[in-house]
């Protein structure tokens, strides 16, 4: 079996190295936690870190044996990008999850760079991932007219198509849905991106819609 001794400072370096990794990954989960992404805090921890780590194999590890370091940080990469398949999803009309598996992409690097003690590039990464998450997300829908709907409806049989009918009679064109199961049993969180005619109030929309059954609350982001 061989073995690798380490001084404490060098140990001190990993601990160091991880703790970033997780402190950049808790960050960024934090924010598609509170989006109610289907990858959040956890899951972002678990790909910074876990990138972290297997680079430092790859480092410390590989190259005592005269091997390249950057094979298994390469496969980092692909395994991630398999991960973030998992969180793309289509619904009829349009395809929800690609900005968190792209955010997951983002925070495997990210990973990678503090694993290879690039603390300015990990953590400089981390600040404009954070800032394309949650701030041009808002400039995106302004400069595309898109209002979203945070709405809590009944978990029923026809509760979306009855909200979907609704709107299109108004002329409300629906842009993008995503679906949710919370904790009340009975009720499912549906965001809906819309895009409302030019000069129709957007009050009258929701009093519409707080007339139908299946809606129970109704938020405008």
């Amino acid at each position: 079996m061989l073995t690798f001794d380490m001084s404490w400072g060098e140990q001190g370096d990993i601990v160091l190295r991880l703790f970033a990794a997780f402190l950049a990954g808790s960050l960024i989960g934090f924010q598609r936690e509170r989006a109610e992404k289907p990858a959040g805090l956890r899951t972002h921890i678990l790909v910074s870190v876990g990138s972290c780590v297997m680079t430092l194999v790859s480092l410390l590890g590989f190259t005592r044996f005269g091997s390249d370091p950057a094979r298994i940080t390469a496969q980092i990469v692909s395994g991630v990008g398999f991960l973030g398949a998992g969180t793309i999803f289509r619904y009829g009309w349009g395809v929800t999850g690609l900005t968190t598996a792209a955010s997951l992409w983002a925070t495997c690097g990210i990973g990678i760079a503090f694993g290879s003690g690039l603390y300015f590039l990990g953590f400089t990464g981390t600040g404009f991932v954070i800032f394309t998450l949650a701030a041009l997300r808002y400039l995106e829908s302004f400069r595309k007219g898109i209002t979203y709907l945070s709405m809590r409806l009944l978990d029923r049989p026809g509760s979306l198509g009855a909200v979907a009918s609704l709107l299109g009679k108004l002329g409300v064109d629906i842009k993008n849905v995503e679906l949710k199961k919370g904790e009340e049993k009975d009720l499912v969180t549906c965001i809906m991106g819309v895009h409302i005619p030019p000069h129709f109030a957007v009050e009258q929309m929701v009093e519409s819609l707080q007339e139908l059954e299946v809606v129970r609350r109704i938020e405008v982001r």
